[in-house]
Protein backbone atom coordinates (compact mmCIF):
# COMPACT_ATOMS: atom_id res chain seq x y z
CA UNK A 1 0.00 0.00 0.00
CA UNK A 2 1.28 3.45 -0.92
CA UNK A 3 1.84 5.84 1.97
CA UNK A 4 -0.40 8.88 2.30
CA UNK A 5 -0.54 12.02 4.44
CA UNK A 6 -3.44 10.86 6.65
CA UNK A 7 -2.72 7.13 6.94
CA UNK A 8 -3.80 5.39 10.15
CA UNK A 9 -2.05 2.48 11.83
CA UNK A 10 -5.15 0.28 11.99
CA UNK A 11 -5.89 0.74 8.29
CA UNK A 12 -2.33 -0.14 7.29
CA UNK A 13 -2.40 -3.20 9.58
CA UNK A 14 -5.66 -4.48 8.10
CA UNK A 15 -4.41 -3.80 4.59
CA UNK A 16 -1.52 -6.20 5.18
CA UNK A 17 -3.69 -9.31 5.26
CA UNK A 18 -7.33 -8.59 4.41
CA UNK A 19 -6.79 -8.08 0.65
CA UNK A 20 -5.21 -11.52 0.29
CA UNK A 21 -7.97 -13.37 2.13
CA UNK A 22 -10.76 -11.41 0.46
CA UNK A 23 -9.34 -11.99 -3.02
CA UNK A 24 -9.33 -15.71 -2.33
CA UNK A 25 -12.73 -15.95 -0.61
CA UNK A 26 -14.54 -13.69 -3.08
CA UNK A 27 -12.43 -14.35 -6.20
CA UNK A 28 -12.17 -10.59 -6.52
CA UNK A 29 -11.91 -9.16 -10.01
CA UNK A 30 -10.20 -5.78 -9.77
CA UNK A 31 -9.74 -3.53 -12.80
CA UNK A 32 -8.59 0.01 -13.45
CA UNK A 33 -6.04 0.43 -10.65
CA UNK A 34 -3.89 2.44 -13.07
CA UNK A 35 -6.58 5.15 -12.99
CA UNK A 36 -5.95 6.00 -9.33
CA UNK A 37 -3.25 8.68 -8.95
CA UNK A 38 -0.36 7.70 -6.69
CA UNK A 39 -0.57 11.01 -4.82
CA UNK A 40 -2.71 14.10 -4.45
CA UNK A 41 -6.36 14.62 -3.57
CA UNK A 42 -8.63 11.93 -5.02
CA UNK A 43 -12.39 11.46 -4.82
CA UNK A 44 -13.53 7.84 -5.15
CA UNK A 45 -17.25 7.87 -5.93
CA UNK A 46 -18.84 4.44 -5.68
CA UNK A 47 -22.24 2.88 -6.31
CA UNK A 48 -23.93 1.50 -3.20
CA UNK A 49 -25.70 -1.85 -2.90
CA UNK A 50 -24.41 -3.27 0.40
CA UNK A 51 -22.97 -2.25 3.75
CA UNK A 52 -19.83 -4.14 2.71
CA UNK A 53 -19.19 -1.84 -0.29
CA UNK A 54 -16.63 0.40 1.44
CA UNK A 55 -14.59 -2.64 2.52
CA UNK A 56 -14.25 -3.97 -1.01
CA UNK A 57 -13.79 -0.54 -2.61
CA UNK A 58 -11.00 0.22 -0.12
CA UNK A 59 -9.25 -3.14 -0.24
CA UNK A 60 -8.86 -2.92 -3.99
CA UNK A 61 -7.26 0.53 -3.85
CA UNK A 62 -3.50 1.08 -3.43
CA UNK A 63 -4.00 4.04 -1.06
CA UNK A 64 -5.92 4.52 2.17
CA UNK A 65 -9.51 5.60 1.50
CA UNK A 66 -11.20 7.86 4.06
CA UNK A 67 -14.91 7.10 3.77
CA UNK A 68 -17.73 9.44 4.64
CA UNK A 69 -20.22 7.06 6.27
CA UNK A 70 -23.66 7.31 7.84
CA UNK A 71 -23.52 8.49 11.45
CA UNK A 72 -25.69 5.57 12.63
CA UNK A 73 -22.64 3.32 12.44
CA UNK A 74 -21.07 5.19 15.35
CA UNK A 75 -23.99 4.38 17.69
CA UNK A 76 -22.39 0.98 18.40
CA UNK A 77 -19.24 2.00 20.26
CA UNK A 78 -16.91 -0.85 19.15
CA UNK A 79 -17.84 -0.29 15.50
CA UNK A 80 -17.40 3.45 15.92
CA UNK A 81 -13.91 2.85 17.30
CA UNK A 82 -13.03 0.77 14.25
CA UNK A 83 -14.46 3.39 11.90
CA UNK A 84 -12.36 6.08 13.55
CA UNK A 85 -9.32 3.80 13.45
CA UNK A 86 -9.53 3.31 9.68
CA UNK A 87 -9.93 7.02 9.03
CA UNK A 88 -13.65 7.11 8.27
CA UNK A 89 -15.89 9.86 9.62
CA UNK A 90 -19.65 10.29 10.14
CA UNK A 91 -22.15 12.29 8.16
CA UNK A 92 -25.71 12.97 9.28
CA UNK A 93 -27.84 12.07 6.29
CA UNK A 94 -30.85 14.16 5.31
CA UNK A 95 -29.44 17.39 6.68
CA UNK A 96 -26.69 19.89 6.03
CA UNK A 97 -23.80 18.45 8.03
CA UNK A 98 -21.19 21.19 7.85
CA UNK A 99 -18.79 19.34 10.14
CA UNK A 100 -18.73 16.35 7.78
CA UNK A 101 -18.29 18.61 4.74
CA UNK A 102 -15.38 20.38 6.41
CA UNK A 103 -13.77 17.05 7.29
CA UNK A 104 -14.17 15.81 3.72
CA UNK A 105 -12.62 18.96 2.28
CA UNK A 106 -9.73 18.67 4.73
CA UNK A 107 -9.05 15.12 3.50
CA UNK A 108 -8.86 16.34 -0.10
CA UNK A 109 -6.82 19.41 0.82
CA UNK A 110 -4.28 17.18 2.58
CA UNK A 111 -3.81 15.22 -0.64
CA UNK A 112 -5.52 12.06 0.59
CA UNK A 113 -8.29 9.87 -0.85
CA UNK A 114 -11.93 10.58 0.03
CA UNK A 115 -14.52 7.84 -0.51
CA UNK A 116 -18.19 8.73 -0.98
CA UNK A 117 -21.42 7.12 -2.14
CA UNK A 118 -23.07 9.73 -4.38
CA UNK A 119 -26.52 8.13 -4.09
CA UNK A 120 -26.47 8.45 -0.31
CA UNK A 121 -28.45 5.25 0.22
CA UNK A 122 -28.19 1.65 -0.91
CA UNK A 123 -29.88 0.76 -4.19
CA UNK A 124 -31.02 -2.56 -5.72
CA UNK A 125 -28.16 -4.41 -7.38
CA UNK A 126 -27.60 -3.27 -10.94
CA UNK A 127 -29.49 -0.01 -10.46
CA UNK A 128 -28.35 3.52 -9.76
CA UNK A 129 -30.20 6.19 -7.82
CA UNK A 130 -30.06 9.95 -8.14
CA UNK A 131 -26.82 11.58 -6.92
CA UNK A 132 -26.88 13.78 -3.84
CA UNK A 133 -26.08 17.43 -4.61
CA UNK A 134 -23.01 17.59 -2.36
CA UNK A 135 -20.84 15.16 -4.34
CA UNK A 136 -20.08 17.71 -7.04
CA UNK A 137 -18.80 20.17 -4.45
CA UNK A 138 -15.98 17.74 -3.72
CA UNK A 139 -15.44 16.68 -7.34
CA UNK A 140 -14.97 20.25 -8.56
CA UNK A 141 -12.36 21.26 -5.98
CA UNK A 142 -9.16 22.47 -7.58
CA UNK A 143 -6.59 19.70 -8.00
CA UNK A 144 -8.98 16.87 -7.10
CA UNK A 145 -9.11 13.84 -9.40
CA UNK A 146 -12.55 12.17 -9.43
CA UNK A 147 -12.57 8.41 -10.01
CA UNK A 148 -15.85 6.50 -10.56
CA UNK A 149 -16.00 3.10 -8.86
CA UNK A 150 -18.38 0.21 -9.50
CA UNK A 151 -18.69 -2.69 -7.06
CA UNK A 152 -20.54 -5.79 -8.21
CA UNK A 153 -21.68 -8.84 -6.23
CA UNK A 154 -21.55 -7.30 -2.76
CA UNK A 155 -25.32 -7.61 -2.41
CA UNK A 156 -24.77 -11.38 -2.03
CA UNK A 157 -22.00 -11.23 0.58
CA UNK A 158 -24.66 -11.76 3.26
CA UNK A 159 -27.73 -13.93 2.85
CA UNK A 160 -29.81 -12.84 5.80
CA UNK A 161 -27.59 -13.66 8.77
CA UNK A 162 -25.51 -16.17 6.82
CA UNK A 163 -22.35 -15.18 4.96
CA UNK A 164 -22.15 -15.88 1.25
CA UNK A 165 -19.07 -16.00 -0.93
CA UNK A 166 -20.00 -14.63 -4.37
CA UNK A 167 -17.49 -13.37 -6.85
CA UNK A 168 -17.03 -9.65 -6.28
CA UNK A 169 -15.87 -7.15 -8.86
CA UNK A 170 -14.32 -3.76 -8.10
CA UNK A 171 -13.79 -1.52 -11.11
CA UNK A 172 -12.04 1.86 -11.00
CA UNK A 173 -12.82 3.99 -14.03
CA UNK A 174 -10.89 6.78 -15.77
CA UNK A 175 -11.08 10.24 -14.16
CA UNK A 176 -14.30 12.13 -14.76
CA UNK A 177 -13.97 15.43 -16.60
CA UNK A 178 -15.18 18.02 -14.10
CA UNK A 179 -14.17 21.06 -16.16
CA UNK A 180 -17.68 22.25 -16.91
CA UNK A 181 -18.78 25.64 -18.22
CA UNK A 182 -22.21 26.61 -16.92
CA UNK A 183 -24.14 29.77 -16.14
CA UNK A 184 -24.58 28.91 -12.46
CA UNK A 185 -22.80 26.80 -9.86
CA UNK A 186 -25.96 24.73 -9.40
CA UNK A 187 -26.03 23.88 -13.10
CA UNK A 188 -22.32 23.09 -13.09
CA UNK A 189 -22.73 20.73 -10.15
CA UNK A 190 -25.67 19.00 -11.82
CA UNK A 191 -23.69 18.35 -14.99
CA UNK A 192 -20.71 16.99 -13.04
CA UNK A 193 -22.97 14.71 -10.99
CA UNK A 194 -24.64 13.41 -14.16
CA UNK A 195 -21.24 12.73 -15.74
CA UNK A 196 -20.13 10.86 -12.65
CA UNK A 197 -23.20 8.63 -12.51
CA UNK A 198 -22.93 7.96 -16.25
CA UNK A 199 -19.33 6.85 -15.73
CA UNK A 200 -20.38 4.45 -12.97
CA UNK A 201 -23.18 3.13 -15.20
CA UNK A 202 -20.64 2.38 -17.95
CA UNK A 203 -18.49 0.41 -15.52
CA UNK A 204 -21.50 -1.64 -14.43
CA UNK A 205 -22.45 -2.30 -18.05
CA UNK A 206 -18.94 -3.47 -18.91
CA UNK A 207 -19.05 -5.87 -16.00
CA UNK A 208 -22.38 -7.27 -17.21
CA UNK A 209 -20.92 -7.83 -20.67
CA UNK A 210 -17.93 -9.64 -19.19
CA UNK A 211 -20.23 -11.99 -17.30
CA UNK A 212 -22.21 -13.07 -20.36
CA UNK A 213 -21.85 -16.76 -21.23
CA UNK A 214 -19.32 -17.38 -23.97
CA UNK A 215 -17.34 -14.20 -23.31
CA UNK A 216 -13.81 -14.41 -21.95
CA UNK A 217 -13.22 -12.89 -18.51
Amino acid sequence: MLRGPLDTGLYRFLHLWLPISFRILYRMKITGLQNIPREGGVLLACNHVSNSDPIFAALGAPRQVHFMAKSELWKFAPLGWIMDGVGSFPVRRGQADRQAVTRALDVLKAGAVLGVFPEGHRQPAGQLGDPQPGVSMFATRSGVVTIPVAVVGTDRVWKGWRPGFPQVGVHYGPPVDTAVQAETKVERHRIVADRLMAAIARLLERDRLRQRPGRSR
